[in-house]
C-alpha cells in the first residue's frame, strides 16, 4: 500500500510540474510576443503622424406618414417594441428611427531595411446618426381634430426623447472613441505578413467594439425613457384630453 501511494504521488506530482513547465512557457512567449509588438511600435511612432479624427453627429429630417390604417401601425408597434399597448387603446400613432453608426478611414504601411513594417490610419471619420425617423398617423385620424393634436404631440415627444438621449451620450462616445484611435494608431510587425484589408479590419474591429457598449446603454436607455411616456396612465390621461 505504501510503495502504490508513492507511486500515485510521483505521478500527481509529475502532472503538476509539467503544467507548471507549461504554464510557464507559455506565459514567457506570451510576454515576449507582447514586449516584440511594444519594440515595433516604439519602432514605428517616429516615422508614423497622427491621423486627423473627424467626429460627426447627424439628424435626418423628421418625416410624417399618413397613410397606413390602424391594423397597420399595430404590426409595426408589435415588431419595433414588443407589442406594448394599453388595455382598450388602439394605435393612432408611432415613431420609428434608427441609429446608425459608420466609421471610414484609409490605412497605410511604412516598411525598413531591417523587416520591421509599420500599419496606420490616415483621416478617421466616425459618423453618429439619427435615421429615417419618422411619425405614422393612423389615416382615420384627421387633421385639427383634439386625436389628431394629441397623438402629434405623443409621438413628437417620442421623438425628442430619442435625440435628447443621444446627444447626452454623444460627448461619452466621443471620448472613448478618441482614446481608442490614440491607443491603436499605429501598428508594427516583424515584417510584411500581412495585407492593407487585413490590418484595416483588424483596427476598425478594435475601434467599434471600444463604443459598443455605449451604444447598447443609449438604446436601454431611449426604452427606458420611452416607458414613461407609453404607460396605461399615461394612455388614459391622453384619452381624456378628446372626451
Amino acid at each position: 500500500m505504501y510503495y502504490h501511494f508513492r507511486i500515485i504521488n510521483q505521478h500527481i506530482y509529475d502532472i503538476m510540474k509539467n503544467i507548471f513547465y507549461t504554464s510557464f512557457f507559455l506565459s514567457f512567449a506570451f510576454f515576449l510576443t507582447a514586449a516584440h509588438a511594444q519594440n515595433y511600435k516604439a519602432r514605428c511612432m517616429p516615422f508614423v503622424q497622427s491621423p486627423h479624427v473627424e467626429i460627426v453627429a447627424t439628424y435626418e429630417p423628421l418625416r410624417y406618414d399618413y397613410s397606413k390604417v390602424s391594423a397597420t401601425l399595430e404590426r409595426l408597434h408589435q415588431k419595433e417594441y414588443g407589442g406594448r399597448l394599453g388595455e382598450g387603446h388602439h394605435i393612432n400613432g408611432l415613431s420609428t428611427y434608427n441609429l446608425t453608426t459608420v466609421l471610414d478611414f484609409e490605412i497605410e504601411k511604412k516598411s525598413f531595411n531591417d523587416g520591421v513594417t509599420c500599419y496606420y490610419p490616415t483621416d478617421i471619420k466616425l459618423t453618429l446618426g439619427i435615421k429615417d425617423p419618422i411619425i405614422y398617423i393612423a389615416r382615420h385620424i384627421k387633421k385639427g381634430t383634439c386625436a389628431y393634436e394629441v397623438t402629434l404631440r405623443h409621438e413628437q415627444t417620442h421623438q425628442q426623447i430619442n435625440i435628447e438621449v443621444w446627444e447626452h451620450y454623444l460627448p461619452k462616445i466621443k471620448e472613448q472613441f478618441l482614446e481608442t484611435v490614440k491607443k491603436y494608431t499605429v501598428a508594427g510587425r516583424g515584417q510584411d505578413d500581412i495585407s492593407l484589408e487585413a490590418a484595416q479590419e483588424s483596427l476598425q474591429k478594435k475601434y467599434l467594439a471600444a463604443i459598443e457598449p455605449l451604444l447598447d446603454e443609449i438604446k436601454a436607455e431611449i426604452k427606458h425613457e420611452q416607458i414613461k411616456l407609453d404607460n396605461q396612465e399615461n394612455y388614459d390621461y391622453e384619452q381624456s384630453l378628446c372626451e
